[in-house]
Parts: structure tokens; sequence; C-alpha cells
């Protein structure tokens, strides 16, 4: 049987650029790993490759978030809400998801805070590669927004009784026979 369909929607397209770009650099950070190890064996010297493995290992941790929160890939109250039933589980839900929410708007608001001051003061890297540091703090930016408007939109659809998309997708997977590790 056959998951239904669901109409893909602005955020949805968003959260698949930002998972896709997370996905690139997890790649680069692959390659970038593969030419250092080359170049302890050659005379190629590659200036700055722990630093740049580590911009790109935070950019795709952030990058990530609000589509693994989507497809419930975070850990989640889920037990409990499960454990509580149906009748006291949407409050339940929406209160956990509106504490989600203010952690995701802080996080939002304090990385955009800091990348901005970087911007403002020139801060740049201290490794061997200096650059801006903005430019790589921009990158979890907007991993936080991806990620606070992901829980803002399982917030609104809790909130008019919806079931989260979340929900649905460990539904999907579990009627497709797939009791694998859920979340």
């Amino acid at each position: 049987m056959e998951a239904p369909l669901i109409k893909k929607r602005w955020l949805d397209h968003l959260l698949d650029v930002f998972a896709a770009l997370g996905a690139l650099c997890i790649l680069a950070v692959c390659i970038v790993m593969i030419a250092m190890s080359i170049s302890r064996e050659t005379l190629f010297v590659l200036k700055g490759g722990d630093d740049i493995v580590a911009w790109l290992c935070a950019a795709s941790a952030f990058l990530i978030l609000g589509q693994t929160f989507q497809h419930g890939g975070i850990v989640r109250v889920e037990m409990v809400l499960d454990a509580v039933g149906p009748r006291r589980r949407w409050p339940l839900e929406v209160v956990s998801l509106t504490i989600c929410l203010i952690f995701a708007g802080y996080a939002a608001w304090a990385l955009g805070t800091f990348a901005w001051q970087s911007w403002e003061i020139n801060d740049v890297s201290q490794g061997q590669i200096v650059i801006p540091l903005w430019m790589p703090q921009s990158f979890a930016v907007l991993g936080a927004i991806g990620f606070l408007l992901a829980v803002a939109d399982e917030w609104l659809r809790v909130v008019r009784r919806q079931k989260p998309r979340y929900q649905l997708a460990q539904e999907a997977k579990l009627a497709a026979g797939d009791f694998g590790e859920t979340v």
C-alpha cells in the first residue's frame, strides 16, 4: 500500500534545498578529507583542510535540521504523547511544540545576531585560511531559520488540530511495514 502523496509547498521546497546543500557539504567533507590524505603522501599541500571540514560539518548539521524535524527524525516526546492517550495528547503536543518553537526562534535570533556582529566588525577566522567568519556562520543561520519555519509549520498544524507531518511520516512508515527504529 502506497502512502498518500502530500502536495509540496514552498516550505517543503525550501527545506529540500537546505537539505541538498547539507548533503553537498557532507560530500565536500569527503572530498577535502581524501585530498588531505593524499596531501600527506605527496608534495601537494592542503592548508586549512581541518578548518574547511569543521565549517562544512557545522553547515551540514544546521542545514538539515528543518527537513529532519518535518520527517520525524528528531527525538521528540512521542513515547509520552502515546502513553497519555488522544485526549491529553493535543495539549501536551501544543506545549512541547511551543517550547520547541521558542527554542528554535531564540537559536535563529542568536545565530543571526552572532553572524551579523561578525560581519559588522569584520571578524575573520584564526586558522590557516583567513576568511570572514560570517560566511561559514551564515549556513548555521539559514539552517536555524529553516528549523524555525518547520517547527512553526508543525505548531500551526497541531493548533488547528491537524496531524503534524512528522506523525504522518511515522504512520506511513509503519503502514509500509517498516517497524525499524522509531523516533
